[in-house]
C-alpha cells in the first residue's frame, strides 16, 4: 500500500508542454529516475497494486484505494513526504529502504513547484519507432541550422539597428530618441564595470562635443580592470562558482578564488573566447599559453557541488560526470544534455546513447583526488609537477624535522642539573632550525590549483573507457555500448568515434558487468573542448553573444540563454543574432569588439520608457529598458558613493586552501561585492534578498525581483547604516552650507544635480531631524552628522539609486 500511495504522486500529470523548463528540467533528472528504479515494477498495467494505475492522468489524479497523495505546490499536505521520510510506520516507502536525504528533497522541490510531469503526449508523434533517428522538423529546428550571414534589411549606419528598425517599421513602430549623456554614462558605466560614474566623469564626458566621446568613455570603461570583474561576475553565475561544495558536506573550496581570479583576468586581457572555451574543459591538455592560466581555468569542471559520503562511489563518479557534461552543455551551446540520463530527451533531438558518450568523456576524467575520503578531498593541485630537485630538497627537509623532534625528545629526558647535556642538544637543535629555514627559502613555491586530470589506471574509476547505456540512469543495467562522438543532431549521424581505443593486452573480451567498455586512449576532453570552439558549430557564438546581448539590455534575443531547445524561447531577432554570431566568430572571437558593436547602436543609446501596448514585453526594442541592479552592484554602489570601497583587483579574503569558511566566514569588509565568499547552502543575507543565483547549477538570467523585505533591509541593516553614516562624513566633510552639501550627495549618489524643490525639501528635513534628537543628543554636530547619515540612508534606499534607466 505504501508504494501505491508514491505512485499516486508519480504520474500527476501537468499539460504536454510544462510551463516552467527548470521544473520539467528537475523532474527529468532528479525526479523521473526515483520513480522508475523504486516504483514503476508495481505499478504499471499488469499489476496496479493498489488500485492504481499509471495509464493515464485522470487515472492517477482519481487515485487508487487512498485517493491521491500529492498537494502541488504544498509539499507539507502531501502524504507523499510523509511516506517516504518514514515518520508514520503505517506509511514508509519505498518498502526495500528509505530513499536518501537528497533524494527526498528532490521529491520536496518537485512538489513545491507544482509536481510537473511531461507526459508522453510531449514526444514527438511524426517520429516514427523503427524509423530515421531524427525527424525533419528536428533536424530544421532553427538552433541546430549553421550560422548564416544575413543581408541587412536596408543600408543604415549601424548594422544593429537596421535589423532591430525593421522588426519595429513592420510592427509600426520605432526607436525612442537617444538619452540625454548622464542617463547613457550611468547606464554603460554600471553595464561595463558595475559601478557608478564619478561627477567629474559626467563633466568629462559632458564637455566633450567630439562624435567620438561616447567611444572615448566605451574605451576607458573597456580597459578599466572592473571590466573583467564586472563580466568575470556574469560568467561565474553560468560556471556555477562558490567557494564550497553544498551538499552534505559543505566543506571549502580553498583554492576557488584562483579560477574567480582567472576569469576576471581573461575578460580584462580580452582572450579570444574560443580559447577561453579550450581552457576552461582542457587547459591541462594545452601545451602552449601561460600554464598557471591554463590549470586555474580548470576550475569550471571541478566547481560544481558534490555528494561527498555518498556510499556508492560508482554512483558518485557518474553524478559527478553528470553535473559536468550539464553544466558544459548549458555553458556553451544552450543544451540540457542531462535530461537524456535516463531516456532519451522529451523535447530535444538528445538520444540517450549520445548522452552517454559524452558523459564518458567526464568519467574518463579524474576530479576527486580519493573518492573513498570525505574531507577536502576534491581539492588536489594540478600545479605542473615536482621537479627532481624540489622533491630532493623536501625530503631533506622531512629528514631535519624529524631530527629536531628526536633531540627535543631526548632534550626533555636530560636533568635540569645536567647543563652541559643540555646545552649540547639545544645547540644541535638551533643548528637544524637554521638549516630548515636555509632549506625553506630555497624551496620553489607550488602553486595548486582547483581542477581536473585525465583519468589513469591509478586514480579510482577513471581509466579512460567508452561507456555503456545505462538503462532508465541505472549503471547497474547496461545497454549498447555508447563510443565517444558528438551530439548527432549537430555533427552527423555516421560519424567516427572522437577518440581511438587503446589496445586491449590478450584481447580480453570486455564485461557488461564492469559498467564500463573498452579502453581509450585518452577521455576525449580537448576534443571535445575543440569541437565546441569550432566556429562551424552553429551554437557557441550564438549563446555566447546573446548572454552578452542580455546582460546589456536586460532579455537576451533569445530569454532562455541556458535552453536553446524546444522548450526554450524562440530568438526575437534571429537574423540579428546570427550576425552578431557570425561576426564575433569571424573577427577573433573578441568580447571587446563585440561589446562596441553593441553599445555603439543607437538601439543601445537610445531613451528609455514605456513600452507601447503592442509590445508591453519590449521585445522590439522601442525604448530602453529600465532594470535594477543586481546584489553586488548594489552594494559596491554604496561602497563607492561612501568613499570607502576597496578597489584592489584579485586575491582571497582568507589565507589557507582548508581554511572552513562555513564556519568562519565574515562578510565585514570593504573589497568588492565579487571577492565575497559564496557559501553553498548559507549565502551572505545580502546577496539572499536581492536575488543572487542558486550557486549549485548554471544561471544566466538572474531573477530581478521587487519585494517589502528589500525596504526593511536597506532601512535595518548594520551593513547599510554603516555605509550611510560613511557617506553622512563625506558629505558634512566638505561642503558648509545645506545646499552645497545637498548637491554634493545628489551628485554623488544619482550623478546629476538636485532640482530645488529636492534642495529645499532635504534642508528641511535635515533642520527637523536633527531637532528630533535634541532631546538625547546635547552634540550640535553629532545630530547633524545623523541627520546627514539618514539623508544618505534615504538616497541608497531610492529607487533612482538602485535602478538604471
Amino acid at each position: 500500500m505504501p508504494c501505491r500511495l508514491l505512485l499516486v504522486a508519480l504520474v500527476l500529470a501537468s499539460p504536454a508542454v510544462a510551463a516552467d523548463p527548470a521544473a520539467v528540467e528537475h523532474f527529468e533528472k532528479k525526479v523521473r529516475p526515483l520513480f522508475l528504479s523504486h516504483c514503476a515494477k508495481c505499478h504499471d498495467d499488469a499489476k496496479a497494486k493498489g488500485g492504481l494505475k499509471m495509464t493515464s492522468r485522470a487515472a492517477v489524479l482519481a487515485g487508487g484505494d487512498t485517493g491521491p497523495s500529492v498537494v502541488p505546490g504544498k509539499p507539507a499536505e502531501s502524504l507523499l513526504l510523509k511516506a517516504v521520510r518514514y515518520t508514520d510506520e503505517a506509511l514508509q516507502m519505498p518498502p526495500a529502504g528509505q530513499l536518501p536525504d537528497a533524494d527526498i528533497a528532490a521529491l520536496e522541490k518537485w512538489i513545491a513547484a507544482g509536481a510537473e510531469w511531461p507526459g508522453a503526449a510531449t514526444v514527438d508523434p511524426a517520429k516514427p519507432k523503427d524509423g530515421p533517428l531524427f525527424t525533419a522538423a528536428q533536424k530544421q529546428f532553427w538552433a541546430f541550422q549553421p550560422l548564416a550571414v544575413p543581408r541587412q534589411p536596408t543600408p543604415g549606419p549601424h548594422p544593429v539597428d537596421t535589423f532591430v528598425q525593421a522588426k519595429l517599421a513592420d510592427a509600426g513602430l520605432k526607436l525612442s530618441p537617444p538619452a540625454d549623456k548622464r542617463t547613457l554614462l550611468r547606464r554603460v558605466t554600471f553595464d561595463l564595470t558595475g559601478l557608478p560614474p564619478t561627477p567629474a566623469e559626467l563633466a568629462a564626458f559632458e564637455s566633450d562635443t567630439a562624435a567620438t566621446a561616447f567611444e572615448t568613455v566605451v574605451d576607458r570603461l573597456l580597459a578599466s580592470p572592473h571590466y573583467g570583474e564586472r563580466w568575470g561576475r556574469h560568467w561565474l553565475d553560468v560556471a556555477r562558482y562558490a567557494d564550497s561544495n553544498g551538499m552534505d558536506e559543505n566543506t571549502a573550496f580553498g583554492n576557488a578564488y584562483k579560477y574567480r581570479d582567472s576569469v576576471v583576468k581573461a575578460f580584462n586581457a580580452d582572450k579570444p573566447f574560443d580559447r577561453f572555451v579550450r581552457e576552461q574543459l582542457a587547459g591541462d591538455l594545452l601545451t602552449d599559453g601561460d600554464e598557471r592560466d591554463r590549470l586555474a581555468a580548470l576550475g569550471f569542471l571541478a566547481l560544481g557541488p558534490k555528494v561527498l559520503a555518498e556510499p556508492d562511489k560508482q554512483k558518485m563518479l557518474l553524478d559527478i560526470a553528470d553535473e559536468q557534461l550539464d553544466t558544459t552543455g548549458k555553458a556553451f551551446l544552450g543544451l540540457t544534455f542531462g535530461c537524456a540520463r535516463c531516456h532519451d530527451h522529451k523535447f530535444d533531438p538528445l538520444p540517450t546513447r549520445d548522452y552517454y558518450s559524452l558523459l564518458g568523456v567526464f568519467t574518463s576524467t579524474r576530479t576527486m583526488q580519493n573518492l573513498n575520503t570525505v574531507a577536502k578531498t576534491f581539492e588536489h593541485g594540478t600545479g605542473g609537477g615536482k621537479t627532481k630537485e624540489q622533491a630532493d630538497a623536501e625530503k631533506q627537509l622531512d629528514t631535519l624535522r624529524r631530527e629536531i623532534r628526536l633531540i627535543e625528545r631526548d632534550f626533555g629526558k636530560v636533568p635540569e642539573t645536567d647543563k652541559a647535556k643540555r646545552k649540547e642538544l639545544h645547540e644541535k637543535a638551533e643548528a637544524k632550525r637554521a638549516e630548515v629555514k636555509k632549506w625553506e627559502a630555497a624551496l620553489p613555491k607550488s602553486e595548486f590549483y582547483l581542477g581536473v586530470e585525465d583519468g589513469t589506471a591509478a586514480a579510482y574509476g577513471t581509466q579512460p573507457r567508452n561507456l555503456f547505456v545505462q538503462v532508465r540512469g541505472n549503471y547497474l543495467t547496461a545497454g549498447e555500448e555508447a563510443p565517444p562522438v558528438f551530439p548527432r543532431i549537430l555533427a552527423g549521424e555516421n560519424q567516427p568515434p572522437f577518440v581511438g581505443l587503446k589496445p586491449n593486452p590478450g584481447d580480453k573480451p570486455v564485461s557488461a558487468k564492469t559498467r564500463f567498455g573498452q579502453l581509450r586512449d585518452r577521455s576525449g576532453r580537448l576534443e571535445l573542448a575543440n569541437w565546441i570552439a569550432d566556429p562551424t558549430n552553429p551554437l557557441t557564438a550564438r549563446v555566447f553573444v546573446n548572454r552578452v546581448w542580455r546582460h546589456h539590455f536586460g532579455e537576451g534575443l533569445v530569454r532562455t540563454p541556458d535552453n536553446f531547445g524546444r522548450l526554450g524561447d524562440r530568438p526575437t531577432h534571429p537574423e540579428l543574432l546570427d550576425w552578431l554570431a557570425s561576426e564575433f566568430a569571424s573577427n577573433g572571437w573578441s568580447v571587446k569588439r563585440l561589446h562596441k558593436l553593441i553599445l555603439f547602436s543607437k538601439t543601445y543609446q537610445q531613451a528609455g520608457g514605456t513600452p507601447p501596448a503592442t509590445d508591453v514585453e519590449n521585445k522590439l526594442l522601442s525604448c530602453f529598458p529600465r532594470r535594477r541592479l543586481e546584489a553586488e552592484a548594489i552594494r559596491d554602489a554604496m561602497l563607492a558613493t561612501a568613499g570607502t570601497l576597496d578597489r584592489t583587483v584579485g586575491g582571497t579574503l582568507y589565507s589557507g586552501a582548508n581554511l572552513d569558511y562555513v564556519r568562519e566566514v565574515q562578510y565585514d569588509t570593504r573589497r568588492r561585492s565579487l571577492y565575497l565568499p559564496v557559501i553553498r547552502g548559507k549565502l551572505f543575507d545580502f546577496f539572499q534578498t536581492f536575488d543572487f543565483p542558486d550557486p549549485c547549477v548554471t544561471v544566466g538570467h538572474r531573477t530581478a525581483t521587487t519585494v517589502a523585505p528589500q525596504a526593511l533591509f536597506l532601512m535595518n541593516n548594520p551593513f547599510v547604516t554603516a555605509r550611510a553614516a560613511e557617506f553622512a562624513g563625506r558629505i558634512t566633510g566638505g561642503e558648509t552650507t545645506d545646499a552645497e552639501r545637498v548637491t554634493f550627495a545628489y551628485r554623488q549618489a544619482y550623478c546629476r544635480a538636485p532640482t530645488a524643490d529636492e534642495v529645499t525639501r532635504t534642508s528641511a528635513f535635515v533642520a527637523a531631524y536633527a531637532m528630533s534628537l535634541r532631546a538625547t543628543e546635547t552634540d550640535d554636530g553629532k545630530r547633524t552628522t545623523a541627520a546627514w547619515a539618514a539623508v544618505a540612508q534615504a538616497l541608497f534606499a531610492s529607487s533612482e539609486f538602485a535602478f538604471v534607466e
